[in-house]
């Protein structure tokens, strides 16, 4: 062996044995930016201004922080068990303009104000639509429901739903009201 593999081997070897200090390190700091992004997913939701920044945010927090290529926000119609298509981005209107409960199991789950998120090794998909949906995500209102984000196709680069992405859908579910409805000051 040459002194330079000789060099590239024990650079190599240094890399893989971290001592407990430089693992722990990692962890904090990989902690410390989970935190940061649920912290900046919190403070842009809360200063969105109306409506379309309120939209923009979630937009934003989904391509920026969560990873995702396809998001919707559907608005509940409880007269009719349906949910309507309020705003899309990179999502096919023409496909997702409607979704009826009593056709979509995983909507009831949703409308009693809990997340659901489809398994990393799952080949499931949460809604009846060609198209992958990893998150349904309930906004809360008051407390209830009234509108639900769909998390469609994550970047190929993600392969699931992480922790902290769950995090942040915790923070959209509790403070994306105001992309649905008109703002009330308490």
């Amino acid at each position: 062996m040459s002194d330079f593999q000789e060099r590239m081997l024990s650079g190599r070897m240094n890399d893989i044995s971290n001592s407990p200090g430089e693992i722990e390190g990692k962890v904090s700091a990989q902690y410390a930016g989970d935190q940061a992004k649920v912290y900046a997913a919190r403070t842009r939701l809360q200063n969105a201004l109306d409506q379309a920044d309120a939209l923009d945010a979630i937009r934003e927090i989904a391509v920026n922080l969560i990873g995702t290529q396809e998001v919707a926000v559907f608005k509940i119609d409880k007269k009719s068990s349906e949910l309507w298509l309020h705003w899309s981005f990179g999502a096919d209107p023409n496909k997702h303009s409607v979704l009826e409960v009593c056709r979509e199991p995983r909507l009831k789950e949703v409308l009693s104000g809990k997340p659901v998120f489809r398994s990393k090794l799952s080949n499931e998909n949460l809604l009846s639509t060609d198209v992958p949906v990893n998150a349904l995500v309930p906004i809360l209102v008051d407390g209830s429901p009234a509108a639900v984000i769909v998390l469609f196709r994550l970047f190929p680069h993600k392969t699931g739903i992480e922790p902290v992405d769950r995090e942040i859908c915790e923070v959209l579910s509790n403070c994306a009201g105001r992309a649905v409805g008109p703002y009330r000051a308490r």
